[in-house]
């Protein structure tokens, strides 16, 4: 304990030297909405010892008003310096506890995937584990929206909306069909600024303005507070730029869906457990197993990993996008791959490409990593590699759910193999099924501009 408190009190010392005045504790809310609490960096040592308390009850699905009292503790592992503040701010992320602030908050999701990951590491299937996320996300000029009883629409515009002609795809375009290049230059400037390395940025293939920021492999024990600083700092970059970013799954009707598709390595003892050189295409029995049980449970999967309403308008055959379950080499209209351009026992990944950045991490993180060790531990075999596209109402592969109400049904027929061990509390998947029908219900009540277009005639 003295060493704990010696660390913190270095800590804050050298915040001090290096001018911080304020810092901002940063948490998520069930759905994976950011929220923070901000305060004097002399109040730093009593919020790592006590905790800051809030109202369990005003973010999203943590707590009824009867009994909202929660804590939430910093962690000082991981900061950086938020760059989007007047006054030096440094910026890191808290775990939830009881109002004791001495016992963790069952539902809190940051702590969730830390148990998933103690409980692989206790199973002797990885020591460590690494993802890769690709944020794609949309830049757009102007982003109104409005919901009424007598009127409900949207507008959102961007410089690119006159793609040059014939232009079908504007995957990797250069400037000046390209309009946003230097401002996604300063998403990666601040993101790597704050930890976070980045591979390379580019245009996606959506025509207005879809964009893509890939990072390097992340040790998943940061990695979902990396997840949600980068999305932080592109939404915060981009509003400094006077531009919206959005992370919308399907933003525009007959165009590129957004996807954060999740790239996933695991090691033991030094060793790729993915990889291996008896098999023709490198994949160990391990690796396998693991894509066996991502199959098996990805209909359920879904209710965390693409948890809204709008992300079944991408996954319902959209470009690129997955709609049937199956992995291949390189094929990227399959939900599991392993890239063709990653070769070698150091490198050897898959990629689940079905996630989009509506999902909160830590739970779809979380999920994913469950559902592989089921199937290591079921010995679940995938089925085979498919090198050729399957037709859409190819029934030998498993279809995704085709939208949110069939994901939670999935997720309630086949919850098990998250909660089995207690590491998914039953309570949360419960709330996070009703809290999701509330909001499906919420959203079918309003008439849309469409129908309006479709059966006002009538």
């Amino acid at each position: 304990m003295e060493d704990l408190m010696s660390s913190h009190e270095e800590l804050i010392n050298k915040l001090k030297e290096g001018g911080v005045e304020f810092v901002d504790l940063k948490l998520s809310d069930l759905s994976g909405r950011l929220h923070h609490i901000t305060f004097p960096l002399a109040r730093l040592q009593t919020a790592l010892a006590q905790g800051v308390g809030f109202d369990g009850s005003s973010l999203g699905g943590f707590r009824d008003v009867a009994e909202s009292d929660l804590v939430v503790k910093p962690d000082t592992s991981h900061l950086f310096i938020d760059p989007f503040y007047e006054r030096p701010t440094a910026s890191l992320y808290g775990d939830i506890y009881e109002p004791d602030g001495q016992t963790p908050f069952s539902a809190c999701p940051r702590n969730i995937l830390r148990m998933v990951v103690e409980f692989i590491r206790k199973e002797g299937l990885a020591d460590r584990i690494f993802v890769l996320p690709e944020f794609e996300f949309y830049l757009f000029d102007e982003a109104e929206f409005y919901l009424e009883t007598s009127a409900s629409g949207y507008l959102v515009s961007s410089c690119e909306a006159e793609p040059p002609s014939g232009l079908q795809n504007a995957y990797h375009i250069t400037p000046p069909t390209d309009a946003f290049a230097n401002l996604r230059s300063e998403m990666v400037r601040v993101i790597q600024e704050a930890g976070i390395e980045v591979k390379y940025h580019h245009h996606e293939v959506g025509r207005y303005a879809q964009a893509e920021i890939e990072t390097a492999l992340l040790d998943i024990t940061r990695a979902g507070d990396a997840i949600q600083t980068v999305k932080y700092l592109i939404k915060n970059a981009a509003r400094a730029g006077g531009i919206y970013a959005t992370f919308m799954p399907k933003p525009l009707a007959n165009e590129a869906g957004s996807g954060m598709h999740i790239h996933i390595q695991l090691w033991k003892d030094n060793r790729n457990v993915f990889s291996s050189e008896k098999d023709e295409n490198e994949l160990s029995e391990t690796a396998l197993m693991f894509l066996g049980g991502i199959i098996k449970h990805s209909r359920a999967l879904c209710a965390f990993s693409n948890p809204t309403t709008n992300s079944y308008r991408r996954l319902r055959g959209g470009i690129e996008a997955p709609s049937r379950v199956f992995h291949s080499r390189a094929n990227r209209k399959a939900a599991l791959r392993v890239p063709g351009y990653v070769r070698g026992t150091k490198d050897l990944r898959f990629e689940y490409r079905v996630p989009d950045a509506t999902s909160n991490p830590y739970l779809a993180l979380a999920g994913i990593l469950l559902a592989g060790l089921d199937g290591v531990r079921k010995a679940l075999n995938p089925g085979e590699l498919v090198e050729d596209q399957p037709e859409a109402d190819d029934d030998r592969f498993p279809r995704l759910p085709a939208s949110l109400t069939e994901a939670l049904g999935a997720l309630n027929a086949d919850a098990y193999f998250l909660a089995e061990q207690g590491l998914f509390p039953k309570e949360l998947i419960h709330k996070w099924i009703k809290t999701k029908e509330k909001e499906i219900e919420e959203i079918e009540s309003y008439p849309t501009p469409a129908e309006f277009v479709k059966y006002f005639a009538l």
